[in-house]
């Protein structure tokens, strides 16, 4: 999960149109095809989603995922699509560039001492907004939008994002283009604000009680891109956001931009081999090789933010429903020594992921504390027996260890459907753990059941995943206590992190932050919330023969170009040739007819292939 990949919600995902014609539907194909030029004019329209703009005229770019939405919330959604239309479709005060370091975004220039933008030693920071920055409906974007988001989110006290505004006092709008944040002590992560400004005029007529549930499609957006439609469990559609050259300088040359959402890979990468699809992000390592040698397209395994960790239920609350042996850091410790990182990585990862370690991912470079050889876990089954049996876990009957007071050291271990790399390793893990006596039930979920557990505090062990963000500091705060039951899935707590956590924070020079959090990240690799098994890689495929202006992270063309942090694919790409303009199935009724006319020429050809996915636009 992400920060902001994290899911809340899975909703069903539709059957795939990967279906093959047997070999008795030729005749009635033949039939269809004219049923389909007689029928046709009267139901496309019925058909199709309402527009005001010819759909054969617009230039569509196809992402396909293995993933569904839950809603389009920025104060709820943990999910990747919500997040990567939240990127593209809304402006943030600051970003990072290529080479994670800050770059100008809605606010130009970034503030520093040295422009005058930030000042008090750190406690006062200047934010000067881009001229003429409209929302898609029209209305100016101005320094009340960013004051009313981050106000509201302090007045709420809103988990999602609370923990980016520690010691904030105050934010203003001195002007239409000037922001004001104020806080009551320096505070060094103002320009790491992963936080989507959101429309004033829009959000203040949400009340209080609805924040988090209010739908919020079709969106209105300041970005190149604004959500229009959401079917779950098929597509979402992002239309072009005619205002934002204003502010900007640069209009997208793509009209749409769609993704299809699949409930399998084979029939994703099947739909990106035909060309159904223009990219295909996400896969997991088994199609790396399938897709190597295509022709006409790049295919990459580039380093990513975040990691697949096995999560352990640390809630010290008679409330907490998961079993309270995962209490004691010792059973937690022994876990780490019990399971074979390198082996789970390989095999779940087809050695394309970097073993883990410490919290930080390697892309983080300057903060990521590494552990010295002599402290880290390594995979000693011998360790973790010696550890469960100074703590007086007893071996019991099937081979389970007994706890002091008579509990077995046995623990339910989730994995989720919606990460496959995840469950080969939940059974490695399960079989390393029966090695050293603990038992476990695995159970193969979805990620909104799970979610729906996890934050009920309804589980022992779990496997799930963080894309987090390029600054540490939010990572570093869902361990906090405030995190627990909100931004937290282990429910860790240590009063003496929650302190350090404020230290880092207050940190303006970065060599003396760095000296925090790498405190930090010691502490919890000791104390093991978390046992981190891979760092994240991002597989993807993307058309070149068809498209050209991507833009890949890391930089120098062998990194992601999309779902890669930064919104400049989305908005360089532009056909390398006329057949890139396209439309969806249902949404043009001139191209519906000319297939259903060849229908009964090709339907021996059709036998053997599979039929095209097709999404409808407007």
């Amino acid at each position: 999960m992400s920060e902001f990949d994290r899911a809340a919600r899975a909703a069903l995902q539709p059957l795939r149109s990967g279906s093959r014609l047997s070999r008795t539907t030729v005749c009635a194909v033949t039939v269809l095809a004219f049923a389909v030029l007689v029928l046709l004019p009267a139901t496309a329209l019925a058909a199709s989603p309402t527009s005001s703009a010819s759909p054969s005229s617009q230039i569509v770019y196809r992402v396909g995922i293995q993933s569904d939405v839950d809603n389009m919330n920025p104060f709820s959604t943990y999910m990747t699509i919500p997040w990567e239309c939240f990127r593209v479709g809304y402006d943030f005060l600051t970003w990072y560039d290529a080479d994670y370091q800050p770059t100008p975004d809605l606010a130009d220039p970034v503030p520093t001492v040295a422009n005058g933008g930030i000042t008090d030693g750190g406690r006062i920071w200047t934010f000067h907004l881009r001229p003429n920055v409209k929302w898609s409906d029209g209305v100016p974007l101005t320094a009340s939008d960013v004051a009313y988001t981050y106000n509201r989110i302090l007045r709420q006290k809103l988990g999602m994002y609370i923990g980016y505004f520690t010691n904030v006092t105050r934010v203003e709008a001195s002007d239409a283009r000037t922001v004001v944040i104020t806080c009551s002590q320096p505070n060094a992560v103002l320009t790491a604000l992963y936080v989507p400004i959101l429309p004033e005029h829009i959000w203040s007529k949400v009340p209080d009680g609805k924040v988090s549930t209010w739908s919020n499609v079709p969106m209105v957006s300041s970005g190149p891109f604004q959500v229009t439609e959401v079917q779950n469990g098929k597509f979402v559609k992002l239309t072009r956001n005619p205002y934002y050259k204003d502010g900007f300088g640069k209009e997208p040359t793509v009209d749409v931009v769609l993704f299809d959402m699949y409930q399998e890979q084979d029939s994703l990468v099947d739909d990106y081999k035909v060309g159904n699809l223009d990219a295909a992000i996400e896969l997991v390592p088994g199609f790396y090789r399938t897709l190597k040698n295509m022709p006409g397209s790049t295919l990459v395994a580039a380093p990513a933010l975040g990691f697949h960790e096995l999560g352990m239920n640390c809630y010290k609350s008679p409330k907490s429903k998961g079993n309270p042996l995962l209490l004691d850091v010792r059973v937690r410790q022994a876990i780490d020594y019990a399971i074979d990182k390198h082996a789970i990585a390989t095999t779940a990862m087809d050695g394309l992921a970097p073993v883990a370690s410490s919290l930080l991912s390697p892309v983080q470079q300057f903060y990521r504390w590494t552990v010295p050889p002599d402290q880290q876990y390594t995979y000693d089954p011998a360790k973790a027996r010696e550890i469960l049996d100074a703590a007086g876990y007893k071996m019991g009957s099937g081979g389970i260890r007994v706890a002091p007071n008579g509990k077995p050291l046995k623990f339910r271990l989730a994995a989720l459907t919606d990460y496959p790399t995840d469950i080969p390793a939940a059974k490695m893990i399960s079989a390393y753990l029966k090695a050293v006596g603990i038992g476990t039930t695995v159970q193969i979920m979805d990620e909104g059941a799970f979610t729906d557990d996890n934050y009920a505090t309804n589980d022992d062990l779990y496997i799930w995943n963080w894309n987090a963000d390029i600054d540490p500091g939010y990572i570093l705060s869902t361990f906090t206590t405030g995190q627990m039951l909100n931004g937290s899935d282990s429910e860790y707590s240590n009063p003496a992190y929650d302190a350090l956590y404020i230290k880092q924070s207050e940190a303006m020079n970065p060599a003396d932050r760095k000296v925090v959090i790498d405190r930090m990240q010691q502490i919890l690799y000791k104390d093991s919330p978390y046992a981190i098994l891979w760092y994240n890689t991002n597989i993807q495929a993307f058309r070149t023969d068809k498209w050209t202006g991507y833009s890949s992270v890391p930089p120098g063309g062998h990194g992601a170009a999309l779902r890669n942090m930064l919104r400049t694919t989305y908005v360089d790409l532009k056909p390398r040739t006329a057949s890139t303009t396209q439309s969806g199935g249902g949404g043009v009724m001139i191209g519906a007819i000319l297939a259903a006319a060849v229908i009964a020429v090709v339907a021996v050809t059709l036998l053997l292939r599979r039929r095209p996915r097709s999404v409808e636009l407007e």
